[in-house]
């Protein structure tokens, strides 16, 4: 019994010291890309989001976001009504995306990999991210990597020009 209290007041001690970050969205990005045809990149973005991020040390101990699909932006208006529409994500029903950090593992003094689910469509699965947490004279920039399978994962319709994977590109200005 003290073994699991003395566990739980270090973790919490731990904790303590961690410090909440808030993003600088004027240096911040939450993109993706896609292609269509297997050749033609398509490059997006997300304008809303949000998030908490608490570091300590260089260590990341809480990842959670949650972004607006209805502001995507991938530089064609016809395009975003897709990914927004019935096809895709279905924002009307479905109007956010989130994402929740269970796991991070601190692979060099900068890189990383966040293990989190990821909540598109209503349906949440288990992404593996790589990361990159650089100290600057603000506070960090993290950057969060990987890919998705928007059909297989995520029950997504998609079209037969489209690539249905798609890569995940973040990038956090926090301070």
């Amino acid at each position: 019994m003290k073994i699991v209290v003395m566990g739980i007041l270090i973790i919490g001690l731990s904790l303590l010291g961690a410090r909440e970050y808030v993003i600088d969205k004027s240096q911040s990005k939450v993109g993706f890309e896609g292609s269509k045809f297997l050749a033609v990149s398509v490059e997006g973005k997300f304008l809303e989001y949000d998030g908490k991020i608490n570091i300590q040390d260089g260590v990341i101990h809480t990842l959670e976001g949650k972004v607006v699909v209805d502001s995507v932006e991938s530089g064609n208006t016809t395009r975003d009504k897709h990914i927004r529409g019935k096809s895709l994500i279905e924002s009307q029903k479905f109007p956010y995306i989130t994402f929740a950090m269970k796991e991070y593992k601190q692979l060099t003094e900068h890189d990383g990999e966040v293990i989190g689910m990821l909540e598109i469509h209503d349906i949440a699965k288990e992404v593996r991210l790589t990361s990159t947490l650089e100290h600057t004279q603000n506070g960090y920039t993290l950057c969060l990597n990987g890919k998705i399978d928007v059909k297989k994962d995520f029950g997504m319709e998609s079209y037969t020009i489209m690539n249905n994977s798609i890569k995940i590109d973040v990038v956090l200005a926090l301070k």
